[in-house]
């Protein structure tokens, strides 16, 4: 047999070596040994070691041995092609939170699975990658928020108060320090919410992440009150806005109904098909100024039938945007 005395051996990638040396670490290992077996240094493979104990892995030591407890059977994912094209369908719905530490965990999460992957999966890895284009418009940009939402993250992990500092509410004439206590994270329309609550309002408010300056993170905990669940919360309003449910009719015409039927605008929506073709939509639901911009978005092909609050709300902006739009005839 041919000689290969001298032949760099192929470097593993930060993610296979990983895994790998979970696997190699069920029969115990010391670091010089595992640096040699992998061809990097003492201190990278103790850093590798300290990523498996943050992922999860329960390390021993002894005698200057590393190893897995007797019986650990790892903690392998066997994932499937389409498994691995909806988590990245995820990814891709998730792409404004670039640069943040949000998408980066979400990223090592695929990484480490990929490198785990048998061969007949890889082959399609690029099929996979591809197959999903993010088309969100508008769109914020989180990068510059990162440590914000680091900060964030820990607050809710620990549950500890924090101190939203200069935050920057709509039409104030300065920033606003606040001091919450955050409950949870809200998704909507590609934008992220802090709920929580207000220790300067005593009660519970939404801040939009981006608008906050900076987060000091204390160490004073606080518990979530039992009858509080953020789900619930937002089934009474029509968007982020928490208002007294009441119902709300509006008619949609027969060029934008197919829109509206193929869309779920309110977990308490009923659609009345209209022999014109046009359709009455019912909802139980707050947050009228919300409603109003909605309503205005399908321009004459909507109208309110109820509530008159809802109808004066239309009315009066319709007429003032009539008026900075003067006909020419």
């Amino acid at each position: 047999m041919t000689s290969r005395k001298g032949r760099k051996p192929k470097p593993y990638s930060q993610a296979a070596r990983i895994n790998l040396m979970a696997r190699r670490l069920t029969g115990g290992a010391s670091v010089p040994e595992l640096a040699e077996e992998f061809h990097v240094t003492k201190r990278q493979v103790h850093r590798d070691l300290q990523h498996l104990e943050e992922s999860g892995f329960p390390l021993l030591q002894e005698d200057g041995r590393y190893r897995l407890p007797p019986g650990f059977k790892g903690m392998e994912i066997v994932v499937s092609p389409f498994e691995l094209m909806s988590l990245y369908l995820a990814k891709s719905h998730l792409d404004y939170l670039q640069d943040t530490s949000l998408f980066d965990d979400l990223e090592g999460v695929l990484r480490k699975i990929e490198a785990g992957l048998p061969d007949r999966v890889k082959n399609h890895i690029e099929r996979i990658v591809t197959a999903f284009v993010p088309l969100q418009r508008p769109a914020r940009a989180y990068g510059e928020k990162k440590p914000v939402l680091d900060s964030l993250r820990k607050a809710l992990l620990h549950q500890r108060t924090a101190v939203l500092l200069g935050y920057r509410k709509p039409g104030a004439e300065k920033p606003i320090d606040y001091r919450v206590d955050p409950y949870g994270l809200v998704l909507y329309q590609h934008g992220l919410y802090l709920v929580g609550y207000s220790h300067e309002a005593k009660a519970i408010r939404v801040f939009a992440v981006e608008r906050i300056e900076d987060i000091d993170v204390t160490e004073e905990p606080f518990d979530i009150p039992r009858s509080f669940s953020l789900a619930e919360r937002f089934k009474r309003g029509f968007g982020l806005i928490d208002d007294n449910p009441q119902e709300v009719k509006i008619w949609i015409s027969p060029e934008w109904a197919y829109y509206v039927k193929e869309r779920r605008w309110h977990p308490t929506q009923k659609l009345q098909p209209q022999k014109d073709g046009s359709v009455i939509l019912t909802m139980q639901c707050g947050g009228l100024d919300e409603l109003t911009a909605w309503v205005l978005s399908f321009g004459p092909g909507s109208k309110v039938i109820s509530p008159q609050a809802l109808i004066d709300l239309v009315a009066c902006q319709l007429t003032a945007a009539a008026k900075s739009y003067p006909s020419s005839r």
